[in-house]
């Protein structure tokens, strides 16, 4: 796929999708200033930007790959621009989208992979292949055939699913079992317990959870916060 795209927010996650897509025609806005340091380095983006008032060019797709809190910012702010181009974004949870009035060349999407690494340096090429990619329903059927063609093309599978059940969805299958790695990593120093010299490897797996952002995670929790709250009183039955 050869369309003019432009990332926004390019640390692992739009890192890897530009490494992925395997294209010169492919720019980037970075507006932290150690991503920004990090990806001049690299050298792997046509233009890379600060800010969107810097940009003065047109693109085909745009992929906010911005923090949770900022996604709905960037969607409207970069629709507003560049109403011409296709938008979509990444976020894990998307009950922010939730009875907002979104333009109509936006379509939500959500990559099912992903890494407890950070920054661009840690960014895998090969981080699509074979992966499931989820496409909120309700969007133009234009938009829906565009996005699909772009995702497969990085090798990813994708679905269609509605919002509602993919947050519900989520906050059971991705969710959860970050909130609770983080918790049970806290509990387990707040009681002295030195988990990376006894514990044996299946624990080890559970924390890795752990080791992702927990400032990007924390904003993940609060956005799904009524799904991750219905899920908890499940598991309270189930232990009483």
């Amino acid at each position: 796929m050869t369309k003019k795209t432009l990332i926004v927010g390019s640390g692992f996650m739009g890192t890897s999708i530009a490494l992925a897509s395997n294209t010169d025609n492919i720019s980037c806005v970075e507006q932290d200033s150690n991503c920004y340091a990090s990806l001049k380095k690299l050298d792997i983006y046509k233009n890379l930007y600060t800010s969107i008032d810097e940009i003065n060019e047109n693109f085909d797709l745009i992929i906010i790959c911005s923090r949770q809190k900022e996604a709905l910012e960037h969607i409207l702010d970069f629709s507003n621009k560049f109403p011409l181009s296709v938008i979509t974004d990444i976020s894990s949870s998307k009950e922010f989208l939730i009875d907002k009035n979104l333009p109509e060349n936006f379509i939500s999407s959500h990559p099912i992979c992903g890494s407890h690494k950070t920054g661009p340096e840690n960014a895998e090429h090969k981080l699509f292949l074979d992966k499931e990619v989820i496409l909120i329903k309700g969007a133009q059927q234009e938009l829906v055939d565009l996005i699909k063609e772009f995702w497969e093309s990085l090798g990813a599978r994708t679905n269609e699913m509605d919002l509602t059940e993919h947050n519900r969805i989520y906050a059971y299958l991705s969710h959860f079992p970050h909130y609770l790695s983080f918790i049970y990593r806290e509990i387990l120093e707040e009681n002295n317990i030195d988990f990376n010299k006894y514990s044996g490897d299946s624990l080890k797996e559970i924390l890795r959870l752990s080791e992702s952002d927990k400032d990007l995670w924390s904003e993940i929790f609060s956005d799904n916060k009524a799904n991750l709250d219905s899920l908890k009183e499940k598991i309270k039955k189930k232990l009483s």
